[in-house]
C-alpha cells in the first residue's frame, strides 16, 4: 500500500495572479500570471494526478474511487476536498458560495465551506468581511445602488492570520497577499462584484446576483472559531479549526515528531527545512526562498553535500547563481543539480557546460530525484 501519494497539480491564470507562486515553490511556467495553484484537487476542472508508485500517472479522482482503503475508506462519494494556494495582487471579487443542499440542486456539486491562511501579506491589504444589510429587500437595494462602501465590512489582515468562511459568508480580497487554503471540493462562486474588471477581451465576468441573494446570510453571521495551541515532542501544534467539513492543524516542527492520525491526511508544506532519509542514512534539507539568502548562508562558512537550484528563481536567475558558484573558489566543487519546467536541449548543454552535475525537467519524480541525489552525494 501506498504511505504517500506525491501529486503533479494545475495551475489556474488569474486576472489578479503573478508569478510569486511559481518563484516561492520553483513550480509552473514563468510567463504565466498564476492566481491558484490546485495543490491536492479531484474536481474536474483541475485534476490532481499521482506522481510515484503504482498509481502514478492515475488521477486522484481515480484513485479515491478505485482504492478507498488508501483513504480510511472516506464514504464520500467523491473526493471531497480541495487544497489550493493563492496569489492575490489586485482585488479579486466579492462573492459568496452555497451550502451543499442548494449546490446539489442548482449546480450538481459540493458547497464550499472554506479556510485561509493569509502568508506574505503586503501592508494595508484588507478583506471584505460580512455586510451590513439585515434583510434581503434591503442588501438588493444597497447592490442595484452599488452602495459598495457601505454594503460591504472590510477588516485589515496581517500575516498569519487566519479566517473560516462558511458558506453564506460574503467575502473578498482588497490588497496584496499569498494565502494557503482548504476548502470542500466545489468550484461553484457566486460573484457580487468585481470592481468593473474587464478580462483580455475587453469583457467583464459574470455576475450571480439573484443566487447570491439567495444563499447569502442575512444578516450577517459570523463564524465563532479560536484557535487551539498546544506543544507536542517539542514542537508547536496549531489547530485553527474542527469542523463539519474538516480540521486544518499546523505543524511548526523543530525536532522529530510522529503524527498520528486516525484518518488519511492532505499536507501542504510552507517552508522550512528538513531531513530526507535515504537507504538508512539522513541528509540534512536546507530551504532558502531565493539565493541570494543561500549565497549568505554559503559565506557563513557551511558547505553543503549538494545543491539543488531552479532555473528561474527571484533575485537572481539559477543559471547566474551556477555561474557564480562555479567562479568561486570556496563554492566551485559543491555538486548543482539544476531544475527547470521547460525542455531545452540547448539550455541543458549549457548548464552542463558550465559545470551542473545533472538536469531535471519539472515536474519531476521525488523517488526519481532521491536515487539522481543518493548516487552523487555518495
Amino acid at each position: 500500500m501506498e504511505k504517500v501519494l506525491f501529486l503533479d497539480s494545475p495551475m489556474k491564470e488569474k486576472l489578479y495572479g503573478s508569478r510569486r507562486i511559481q518563484e516561492k515553490f520553483g513550480l509552473g511556467p514563468m510567463d504565466k500570471k498564476i492566481g491558484e495553484y490546485w495543490a491536492i484537487s479531484a474536481h474536474d476542472n483541475g485534476l490532481s494526478k499521482i506522481k510515484n508508485g503504482k498509481y502514478k500517472r492515475e488521477a486522484l479522482k481515480d484513485v479515491y474511487l478505485n482504492h478507498r482503503e488508501l483513504f480510511a475508506n472516506d464514504p464520500h462519494d467523491k473526493f471531497p476536498l480541495l487544497v489550493k494556494f493563492n496569489e492575490i495582487q489586485e482585488p479579486c471579487s466579492v462573492q459568496v458560495h452555497s451550502d451543499d443542499v442548494y449546490a446539489r440542486k442548482h449546480e450538481n456539486d459540493y458547497g464550499k465551506a472554506e479556510f485561509c491562511l493569509w502568508l506574505d501579506v503586503e501592508e494595508g491589504t484588507k478583506i471584505i468581511r460580512g455586510h451590513s444589510a439585515k434583510t434581503k429587500e434591503e442588501f438588493r437595494k444597497a447592490i442595484e445602488e452599488k452602495a459598495w462602501d457601505t454594503l460591504f465590512v472590510r477588516k485589515s489582515v496581517h500575516t498569519n492570520e487566519f479566517v473560516y468562511t462558511p458558506a453564506g459568508t460574503i467575502h473578498g480580497i482588497e490588497g496584496k497577499l499569498m494565502m494557503a487554503e482548504v476548502q470542500q471540493s466545489s468550484d461553484v462562486t457566486y460573484r457580487i462584484y468585481d470592481y468593473d474588471r474587464k478580462d483580455a477581451d475587453g469583457n467583464m465576468r459574470k455576475l450571480h446576483i439573484d443566487q447570491a441573494i439567495e444563499v447569502t446570510n442575512i444578516p450577517h453571521i459570523e463564524s465563532d472559531v479560536h484557535p487551539t495551541v498546544t506543544m507536542l515532542e517539542g514542537n508547536e501544534v496549531i489547530e485553527y479549526v474542527n469542523e463539519k467539513y474538516f480540521s486544518v492543524t499546523r505543524y511548526k516542527i523543530q525536532n522529530e515528531i510522529q503524527i498520528n492520525n486516525p484518518s488519511y491526511s492532505l499536507c501542504l508544506p510552507l517552508s522550512g527545512n528538513g531531513i530526507l532519509h535515504i537507504d538508512g542514512k539522513d541528509y540534512d534539507i536546507q530551504y532558502f526562498p531565493d539565493p541570494i539568502h543561500a549565497l549568505e548562508w554559503l559565506h557563513e562558512g557551511k558547505t553543503p553535500d549538494l545543491i539543488i537550484s531552479d532555473i528561474r528563481m527571484p533575485l537572481m536567475r539559477g543559471d547566474e547563481f551556477l555561474h557564480y558558484l562555479k567562479c568561486n573558489e570556496l563554492f566551485k566543487d559543491i555538486p548543482v543539480i539544476m531544475l527547470s519546467s521547460e525542455e531545452s536541449t540547448s539550455e541543458r548543454i549549457r548548464l552542463l557546460q558550465e559545470g551542473a552535475v545533472d538536469y531535471i525537467l519539472k515536474p519531476f519524480n521525488p523517488m526519481e530525484l532521491k536515487i539522481r541525489v543518493k548516487k552523487i552525494i555518495e
